[in-house]
């Protein structure tokens, strides 16, 4: 069978003595070292070459094992434990050809009897992806012409059947016709039309766009040539709004060369809106297509075609980076930034982020890379600067707020000031942002403004406040340095310290007890009185939509954030704040003069990665350093001996180890983490690695490695 053995085919080969799919990584002509016993290729599940070459990037870049990788690539719903019955033994329930599910088999046979049945051929593995569900269609006869004048129903529905060489589906035909089933009984009966049943197609949409929406994407079409023409990675600072036509003119320039566009944003909304955006602009007849968990059993049919070619424009989540595409032309990263590109431990898909699956894919494949944010992270924005990435012009918003205010809460023990409260009652619809639902916080001077930070790392430090505790303490997440939470401001010796955050709940029932009038609530979980004049909810929900007004009660719990990348997010926050705003944005801080609130609040990009690029360095954090942060679960001092006594040892000279770090989880017990870090970001992958190999080695401990995660 080597001839038809290839990298990348789908192959079905014994493992313990049953039979198992796999994918082939590598052959190997000269050598006789490989003897897997390769039983049958199954070509439709094979992946090409190029992707098997990026899922073993992806294993070494995020510490991940090989086949979880590869079956990330494969198609969702995929039955891997599927057998056809060849040679049905006498006692057998079962006849030649019937299907039948591992579980059941092993169950009427047995574990050895199931093993036996394969060994000698009996039956054989057939993996597959799920059946696509049946659906009634009506065609019409060849050649016949019935006598129909005196049935205007009936000729109503012939003729309309006439004009589909192929048939229609029954009941999009009698919900078109207005006719009954019994119409349609009739002319079966007449032998003029045929039922039968079909696999329901895949949700695979054909554009509808005109010259007027081409026109519209002019502006866009120089930047978008050039991706596609020129290849390789490019950034471009579009502001949001424009984003889906810049995404339509790329897509345009690509289907024109005859090539597929794969589209991947973060949200399900967003990829359903950007699908139907680009079934509207595109030229007429341009297949376009979704694909995220929320299809189902549809997911399958898009992935198969893709992968076969007839869809032009794939627009997906995260899941889709892997899927194989018949002619990969481009690659759109909607919305660089968000941190949803990126699967969190428990969630599908890969713990790396879409941005780095992108650019290693568009090297591999040819194709050109698009990132499209107003405000890219700084590790692409770096990446930028080193020539890696190049960047195409800026374009600056149309629409920014008409009034911008800081209200200076120094000095101001108030929760909300008046300034803000009379922006809630004047005319228009507020929304009020307020991130805070029960998160650890951290410690503010109402005197100077200035937080408690970390002296080592310069991170703000977390105040945690547990009852077993005496005092309440303050900890780096970084470090472990840790401090009690009382004394004075090393800034200004004022004894007047406080927690920052406010919760959403607590400023909803300020404003509205202030107003004397409903206040609404928009966050992840909940939604209430979503159509009030005044709304409070978190940034993710309340910046989905325009507002008259916006406001934020507490800037600072935004830019005093105790995790790595706080600032970053603060100014992505503000700046989507002042694209959202019609009319006034305003903010209370005690950091008026903070360089991230200022560059956000004047759009200006470059400003703020001018100012926080160079801090990044100077503390070693990303883009200038690689991070792994390995969580352990275990007793204490198992966890401490894995860690110090095998672990540090073997480290490669250039990864620090930072100190064993707890931290609590749900339910009161802890857990053990540590940050690995070094320039080199393979070599902290491969200490990532080493750490899994010496959890599984060690009795009672287990641990959860991400490289270089999003946030720490």
């Amino acid at each position: 069978m080597r001839p038809e053995v290839r990298v990348g085919s789908a192959v079905v080969a014994p493992l313990s003595g049953h039979a198992r799919l796999g994918i082939v990584v590598g052959t190997d002509a000269a050598e006789d070292h490989a003897r897997e016993d390769v039983r049958t290729v199954v070509d439709g599940l094979s992946l090409p070459a190029d992707v098997v070459e990026l899922c073993r990037w992806v294993t070494e870049a995020a510490a991940v094992a090989l086949p979880v990788v590869l079956r990330a690539a494969l198609p969702p719903g995929l039955n891997t434990g599927r057998y056809r019955v060849l040679d049905p033994a006498p006692n057998w329930p079962w006849r030649t050809g019937s299907l039948v599910g591992r579980a059941t088999l092993k169950r009427a046979l047995g574990g050895e009897g199931l093993k036996m049945a394969e060994g000698v051929g009996r039956i054989e593995l057939v993996p597959a992806v799920p059946e696509r569900p049946r659906a009634e269609w009506a065609v019409a006869e060849d050649g016949a012409a019935p006598d129909l004048s005196r049935a205007p129903r009936q000729r109503e529905l012939f003729e309309l059947l006439g004009e589909h060489e192929d048939g229609c589906r029954t009941s999009d035909v009698l919900s078109e016709t207005g006719a009954s089933r019994a119409t349609l009984r009739e002319l079966v009966r007449k032998d003029a039309v045929r039922l039968i049943r079909r696999p329901e197609p895949p949700p695979v949409f054909s554009s509808r766009g005109d010259s007027a929406n081409a026109r519209a994407l002019g502006p866009f079409s120089d930047g978008a040539r050039r991706v596609v023409e020129r290849g390789g990675a490019w950034l471009w600072r579009t502001p949001t709004r424009e984003r889906p036509d810049a995404v339509a003119a790329v897509a345009s320039a690509t289907v024109e060369r005859g090539w597929q566009t794969l589209v991947l944003a973060p949200e399900i909304g967003e990829i359903e809106r950007l699908a139907l955006h680009l079934r509207r602009r595109l030229p007429a007849g341009t297949t376009v297509a979704s694909y995220h968990s929320g299809l189902g059993r549809d997911r399958a049919a898009v992935y198969e075609a893709a992968r076969r070619g007839t869809v032009d424009v794939l627009v997906g989540t995260r899941a889709a980076a892997l899927l194989p595409l018949a002619r990969l032309g481009a690659i759109c990263v909607v919305d660089e930034p968000n941190e949803a590109h990126r699967a969190e431990p428990g969630y599908e898909g890969l713990p790396l982020h879409v941005r780095d699956v992108a650019l290693e894919r568009g090297r591999i494949e040819g194709a050109g890379v698009l990132y499209l944010s107003p405000f890219p992270s700084l590790r692409l924005y770096a990446a930028q600067a080193g020539s890696r990435i190049r960047e195409l012009p800026a374009r600056r918003a149309r629409n920014w707020p008409g009034g911008v205010r800081i209200v200076d809460m120094r000095g101001s023990g108030a929760t909300l000031s008046s300034t803000l409260l009379d922006a809630c009652r004047a005319g228009g619809r507020v929304g009020v942002v307020v991130n805070r639902l029960g998160y650890a916080t951290t410690v503010a001077c109402n005197g100077c403004g200035a937080m408690r930070s970390c002296p080592k790392c310069d991170l703000p430090l977390t105040l945690y406040d547990e009852t077993r505790l005496l005092t309440r303490l303050l900890v780096c997440a970084r470090c472990g340095h840790t401090e009690e939470a009382t004394g004075r401001c090393t800034g200004c010796g004022s004894d007047r310290l406080s927690a920052t955050g406010l919760t959403v709940e607590r400023v909803r029932e300020e404003i509205s007890d202030s107003l004397g009038e409903p206040v609404g609530l928009i966050t992840a979980g909940e939604r209430d009185l979503q159509d009030a004049r005044v709304v409070v909810g978190t940034a993710r929900c309340i910046l989905e939509d325009e507002w008259e007004s916006i406001v934020f009660p507490d800037a600072d719990a935004s830019l005093l954030g105790g995790v790595m990348g706080a600032t970053e997010r603060a100014f992505r926050t503000f700046y989507a704040a002042a694209e959202a705003a019609r009319g006034l944005l305003l903010l209370q801080t005690r950091l008026p003069e903070h360089y991230a609130l200022q560059a956000a609040l004047r759009g200006d990009y470059p400003a703020f990665a001018a100012a926080e690029l160079p801090r990044l360095r100077s503390l070693g954090y990303p883009p200038f350093a690689h991070l792994a942060s390995l969580t352990f679960e275990g007793p204490e001092a198992a966890v401490r001996g894995a860690v110090e006594s095998r672990l540090r040892p073997v480290l490669e000279r250039d990864v620090e180890m930072s100190p064993l770090v707890p931290i609590a989880r749900a339910g009161g017990s802890l857990a053990w983490r540590v940050l690995l870090r070094s320039p080199d970001g393979p070599v902290v992958a491969r200490a990532g690695s080493m750490a899994a190999r010496l959890a599984a080695q060690t009795h009672g401990v287990n641990v959860r490695v991400d490289v270089d995660p999003q946030e720490v």
